[in-house]
Parts: C-alpha cells; structure tokens; sequence
C-alpha cells in the first residue's frame, strides 16, 4: 500500500510532496517537484517518466486537473 501526498503553502506559494510506501526508495520513483511549477506523486507501481511528464505539462501552463 502507498500514501501520498501534495501540499501547496498558501502565505510562500511553495509545493511540498511525501510518499509512503512498503516498497524501498519509493521516492525515488513517486515524488516529484520543480520550483515554481507544482508537485507531483505517482503510486509505487507506475511509469517513472509520468512525474516527469505532469511537471513539463504544468510548467507550459496545464493545470493539475489537465
């Protein structure tokens, strides 16, 4: 089982990003952030170019949703 989750400060404007998981290193796989675009977490099995994905997308002006 995995648990994630992504925070955004609403008084700095910064992202913050945490994963859980049983499976080692699972952040190394699951936990994304850029500075000044957003942060992102996949589930421990899963693609690891997503995250990366997700960030160039936001960084073009996708939102989240998107």
């Amino acid at each position: 089982m995995t648990f994630s989750i992504v925070a955004r400060c609403k008084r700095t404007g910064m992202f913050g990003v945490a994963v859980s998981s049983s499976s080692p290193a699972v952040a190394a796989r699951c936990a994304y952030a850029q500075a000044g675009v957003g942060a992102v977490a996949s589930q421990n099995v899963t693609d690891p170019t997503l995250g990366v994905r997700a960030l160039e997308l936001m960084a073009r002006g996708a939102s989240a949703a998107e």
